[in-house]
C-alpha cells in the first residue's frame, strides 16, 4: 500500500517514508494499515482499538475509555514518526468526536 510517500507492506511488516525505513511498533503498524486500507472511510476509535488489539477484541467486546485513549496516544506517536504537519496532514486526519481517516492523496 502506498500513500503520499508512505509505503506499507503487510506481509513483511515493513514501512518506509520517502524510501527511508520507518520504525513502528506492532500497534502503530496495525493502526496505520487499517487506516490506509479504509481508503478515506472514517475509522472510529473503537474500530481502531480492535485493529490494534487484533484477536483480543471481537465485535461485541467492551471498549473502554482507556482503550480509546491508547489509540489516541498511538496516533500521536504515528504523527510524530510520520512528521505530520498539523495544519496540512498528509496521512492521518482527525474527525472530531468520531475517529480518524486517511488524508486525501496529493498530486506529485
Amino acid at each position: 500500500m502506498k500513500h503520499n510517500g508512505l509505503a506499507l507492506n503487510y506481509k513483511s511488516r515493513m514501512a518506509t517514508l520517502q524510501g527511508l525505513p520507518l520504525t513502528l511498533t506492532r500497534s502503530e503498524f496495525d493502526l496505520l494499515f487499517d487506516i490506509l486500507r479504509s481508503q478515506g472511510e472514517v475509522r472510529s476509535k473503537a474500530d481502531l482499538v480492535r485493529a490494534a488489539r487484533g484477536d483480543y477484541y471481537d465485535d461485541n467486546a467492551y471498549i473502554s475509555e482507556a482503550d480509546e485513549r491508547a489509540v489516541e496516544t498511538h496516533i500521536g506517536n504515528l504523527r510524530r514518526k510520520l512528521r505530520e504537519d498539523p495544519q496540512s496532514p498528509r496521512f492521518l486526519q482527525t474527525v472530531r468526536g468520531v475517529g480518524y481517516r486517511l488524508a486525501p492523496k496529493r498530486l506529485g
